[in-house]
């Protein structure tokens, strides 16, 4: 399977690209050099641009879209661009390529808006099966992606997995990680799963198996066959407080 890899070298591409490579057949593509995998092909460029997108996703039988902007305090302008513009470009190119799979790195700020326990409808866990709620612009800008997508699934033109990751961290900085944490490994486990799982398209809350509990993870259990093997509590006595990672920011 030759696989593309957009934001590649991002934080998120750096933690996963060591559980791709020796997989699958890599290209990799940012706007600087990402780090060096085995079996990698590197192209360089503005995924803004059309043409650059499509020789991208020629001759590749996956995509897993990582880049865009993952500030979510930023505001509308700066996440237009990365977050709404550069998917669609890429889901585009991908179809027109006749891709057959796209792994969308969507967020857990898709259902932030359910952290408080007042603001979900009921006491259970949160659900990928409760409807998007999400605590920020960027989160906002996350369930376009998903829809996005969506679009290109149900027409039939590929494929379309989309992973809605924590925080991907090699450790959790401060305990107020520990609801949300991704690590390095479950990371590249659920990828792995998301190329290669049975569906046409699904949503998929992707965490590590934190104590705390609180985000399902059946969903993702049931239809890709994740199971996590990490857990932020065996960093308790090593990291500090710290405040959660969820946010309902101001939009003044």
């Amino acid at each position: 399977m030759r696989v593309l890899v957009t934001g590649a070298a991002g934080g998120v591409g750096g933690l996963l690209l060591p559980g791709l490579a020796g997989n699958v057949d890599l290209r990799l593509t940012d706007v600087r050099d990402p780090q060096p995998v085995s079996r990698a092909e590197v192209m360089l460029g503005d995924l803004t641009d059309r043409r650059f997108a499509e020789r991208l996703c020629a001759g590749v039988d996956a995509v897993v879209h990582l880049a865009g902007n993952p500030r979510p305090g930023d505001d509308w302008d700066r996440l237009h661009g990365p977050n709404i513009t550069v998917p669609t470009t890429i889901l585009g190119a991908a179809a027109q390529a006749g891709v057959r799979r796209v792994v969308l790195a969507s967020s857990v700020h898709v259902l932030g808006g359910y952290h408080s326990p007042a603001d979900r409808p009921t006491s259970d866990p949160i659900s990928d099966s409760w409807a998007p709620h999400p605590c920020c612009r960027y989160g906002a800008t996350k369930v376009f992606g998903e829809a996005a997508a969506r679009v290109y699934a149900d027409s039939g033109a590929f494929s379309v997995v989309c992973l809605r990751l924590g925080g991907c961290r090699p450790t959790p900085p401060t305990r107020g990680w520990f609801d949300v944490w991704l690590g390095p490994a479950d990371l590249g486990r659920a990828v792995r799963l998301a190329l290669r799982a049975d569906a046409q398209f699904g949503t998929y809350t992707i965490t590590s198996a934190n104590p705390t509990g609180l985000f399902d993870l059946s969903a993702a259990r049931r239809d890709l066959g994740y199971t996590p093997t990490q857990n932020s509590e065996a960093y308790r006595d090593t990291v500090p407080d710290g405040p959660s990672t969820m946010c309902r920011l101001s939009l003044n």
